[in-house]
Formats: structure tokens, sequence, C-alpha cells
């Protein structure tokens, strides 16, 4: 497996990957990669959210532009705060008149909702230090789990004891919402009561070497931007040079620490205490990035073995930040990644020789030989 550099955009701004096409903004003009789309903007925005069919501009004064990709205004909204499109006619925002989360013309809840997670007709979200469930084609509250229930925390450094708060909200798996936490672990709900099923503690031991072996280290298990592979019924996440499953079909759920410390070793990183919490699983390919190395690689999740590293992208310097990647993305054979200086370096997978139609050879008796493709 090997990537190539395709092509560079400087000026980012908003950008994101819809059915494997990169929609982004450079020099304030709206761009999808494979095809011949070019919108200027115009007129001063705060952001942009790219949809399938059509994109909203919005203003710091949550002034809402929808524009579809042949770059025609086809509706505008004043006082909206978007959390989630349906189509451009239906969604979830916040009136900033009313002082109400809104689907479309039902009122929801008083107030702003901070993280969500919608599955078919429930809305799951957390306010007010509760994780709250409501049907949201009918406004019905469905019901609240107050994380002032799990107690306090206590800082490992300072003793002081703190609330417990939502850091991630991870998915559904078998009636079962997940919910990452600020410390101590995962929780476990009913999504039809709410009821607490499953509390998975903080777990230290790895399989394997690691650089890190607890969380006092301030590199341990749970800093990480964990993920649910529902195909495999498996949390996973990457922490510095430890990956980690949380196997959901086990009872009660099962984790599992893998060190990759000589994994990194084989690519010549010594140290990968840069590895970024956010990372990408595709086809059974974990893809990361080294912040601060300037540098990205894949994980086969299956084999716990890390197939490829990149050399380090050359990054333009800035004076008013470090010089470090900020973002990746992926899409079927490309690779996506953002820099601290805003440009979007895009890279594609080699094909392999049967790929391109010619002979490849095989190896010779007692070697082995392997080739991965998404």
């Amino acid at each position: 497996m090997k990537y190539q550099n395709i092509e560079n955009f400087p000026n980012i701004d908003s950008w994101k990957i819809i059915d494997n096409n990169c929609f982004f903004v450079s020099d304030d003009v709206v761009k999808v990669t494979g095809k011949e789309v070019n919108i200027p903007i115009s007129f001063p925005y705060w952001g942009i959210d790219f949809n399938p069919s059509f994109f909203n501009v919005f203003t710091n004064r949550s002034v809402n532009t929808f524009f579809n990709y042949q770059g025609k205004v086809i509706n505008t909204f004043e006082e909206r705060n978007f959390y989630y499109y349906f189509s451009d006619s239906s969604f979830i925002y916040y009136d900033r008149v009313s002082k109400r989360l809104m689907y479309n013309d039902l009122e929801l809840l008083r107030g702003k909702m901070l993280s969500f997670y919608i599955f078919d007709d429930l809305l799951f979200f957390e306010k007010e230090n509760k994780i709250q469930t409501i049907n949201f084609l009918s406004g019905q509250f469905l019901w609240e789990f107050p994380l002032s229930s799990l107690g306090k925390w206590k800082n490992p450094y300072t003793d002081e004891e703190i609330d417990f708060q939502v850091r991630r909200l991870i998915g559904i798996y078998n009636n079962i919402f997940w919910v990452f936490l600020n410390a101590e672990g995962f929780i476990g709900l009913d999504i039809e009561t709410g009821e607490m099923k499953y509390r998975i503690p903080e777990y230290h031991q790895a399989i394997g070497k690691t650089s890190t072996s607890s969380y006092d280290d301030s590199k341990g298990f749970f800093r990480s931007d964990y993920l649910l592979n529902s195909e495999k019924g498996k949390i996973l996440g990457l922490a510095v040079d430890v990956f980690i499953e949380i196997d959901l079909t086990q009872e009660p759920p099962f984790v599992t620490q893998y060190g990759l410390q000589e994994e990194f070793e084989k690519h010549n990183i010594k140290k990968a205490n840069d590895t970024a919490e956010d990372f990408v699983v595709q086809d059974n390919l974990l893809y990361f990035y080294l912040a601060e190395q300037l540098r990205f690689g894949v994980l086969d999740i299956n084999t716990k073995e890390i197939i490829y590293v990149s050399e380090p992208i050359a990054v333009v310097e800035r004076d008013d930040c470090f010089t470090r990647l900020r973002d990746l993305k992926v899409s079927e054979n490309k690779v996506y990644i953002l820099d601290s200086n805003h440009t979007l370096h895009i890279f594609e997978r080699e094909k392999l020789n049967f790929e391109l139609g010619t002979s490849c050879k095989l190896a010779p008796a007692g070697e082995a030989k392997s080739y991965y493709r998404n």
C-alpha cells in the first residue's frame, strides 16, 4: 500500500466528504472534487454547511442562505442556528427569537442542546448535564438520565471532585445507547427507558509494547475520539500508540487494548505521542495522523498491523500558529489532510500491479507477501 499526493488546495475554509466526493471552499469559491462546480460566495460569511443537494452559507448574525450546486439561491432563513438537515425544507434548528429548539414548525424544547445523536425518529441530546431523548416527529419527551446520578470523579492530580460530563455520544448497538464520559469510561443506556445497563470503567493494561501504561501518564485508555463499528459490534479507539476495542457482542462488553509501539517503530517512528484523537475507519482499515510529525498512517484493525505510514507532508510554516496537521478524512481510495496553513492535501492510493492489469510475480517459497485493498 502506498499513497501519492495528487493535488493541493490553498485557503480552505469549510469542507466535508459526501458520497465519496470532497466538498470544500477555497478562496471563497465552493468546489467539489470530480465535478464542475465553481460557485463564488460574494458576501461575508461565518461558515458553510454542505449537504448532498445544497449548501448553507451562514453569517455570524444567523442569516442562512441555501444554494444548490448550480449556484442558485433556493431559500433564505434568518435568526436560526441549524443543527441537522433532513432536506432543504426539513431540519432541526434553534430559533433565536423564541429561544426554542424546533423540528420544522414543531417545538421540541426550550433553550439549546449541546451534542446530539439521531436514530430513526429519536433525538438523543445533552442538556443541563443530562442525557435526554425526544421523539422529534411528535415532540414527545421520552426520558432523561442525569449524570449527577453517577456521583463525582476525583482529579488524580489535584484531588478535586468534578462532575461527570458527556465527552461524546457514541451511538446505538442492540438497543443500547453508548456514551463516552469525561472520566471513568463509558455508560450504556437502554434506548426505551434510559436505564443504565452498563458502565465500563477505565482499563489500563495493554497487549503488546506501549509507551504509555496508565491514565496518570495523561495518555491513557480513554484519550481517543471513539467510533462505533456497528457491523462488527465494537467501539474502536486509538490513543497515542494503543488501539482499543470494546466488544459489545460479549456479555458484559469486553475491553482489549493493543500496544502498537513496535508497529510504529517498524516505520521509524520512535514516539507516537502526537497521534490525533480523531481518526477514520473504512473497510477494516483505520486511518490516523501524527499531527506534529506531519504524517498519516493506516492500521489494519483485524491484524493490528500498521501497514502504511506516509513521508512528512510539506506544510508552509506560519508565525501565528504551530505547524501541524489539523484534520483527516477518507473517501474510497483517497485520503484528505488539512494542515495548519489551511491547505488541503489530497492523496490517492496507488494501484497494485494486478489492479493495473499487468502480471504480478508470485513470492518465492518461504517468502510471505500481503496485499491490502479497500
